[in-house]
């Protein structure tokens, strides 16, 4: 019967000790995860910390329902060679180069699959590192159709268009959902420059 008591007792601490652990290691992970973006998307949901895991955690499953379809090699290294190129525009005309590079990026992201309606938080979720930059180089480009924008803040928004740009294209492709699922291809390693 002391036994009995004893065997209860432990899992009865155990089981308060997993209720008390398990919001922690998920808050960990998730912070690990999504970096600067688990901050912003706890400042979204004004510091609730269950409604931003919460969003945090359905961008995770909703990832998972997207189909992302590897690039060819062949496309890979034409959308490196069309990034080189905007690049070098940024020399003559650093506007036009810096949205030059977000249309290339967005349709780079059309082909692979994100989808155009909530791209950044879709985006989040692979690339979180990047996002933050990225969503400053949006800011940065709609500002400069209505204001004058510094070739400084100009050549950060390329940056970061750039480093997310080179982020996708060497992504190892998702395997979409379900036993059916065909195998896609690994990508190839990143080269370096």
């Amino acid at each position: 019967m002391v036994w009995l008591i004893v065997i209860v007792a432990v899992l009865a601490v155990l089981a308060v000790g997993c209720a008390l652990g398990l919001p922690r290691l998920r808050t960990r992970r998730l912070r690990e995860r999504f970096g600067a973006e688990y901050e912003r998307a706890l400042r979204g949901h004004g510091d609730d910390v269950r409604a931003a895991e919460r969003d945090l955690s359905d961008r995770v499953r909703r990832s998972r329902e997207l189909h992302l379809r590897p690039l060819a090699p062949a496309d890979q290294e034409r959308a490196r060679q069309r990034l080189a190129e905007v690049q070098e525009l940024f020399v003559d005309d650093p506007g036009r180069a810096v949205a030059e590079a977000e249309r290339q990026l967005a349709e780079l992201l059309d082909r692979i699959g994100y989808p155009a309606d909530g791209r950044p938080e879709a985006l989040s979720v692979r690339h979180a590192g990047a996002l933050p930059g990225y969503r400053t180089a949006l800011g940065t480009l709609e500002r400069a159709q209505a204001v004058q924008v510094g070739t400084e803040e100009l050549r950060s928004a390329l940056l970061a268009v750039r480093e997310l740009t080179r982020q996708v294209l060497t992504a190892e492709p998702v395997e979409p959902p379900g036993p059916a699922a065909p195998a896609l291809r690994k990508a190839p390693a990143p080269r370096t420059n």
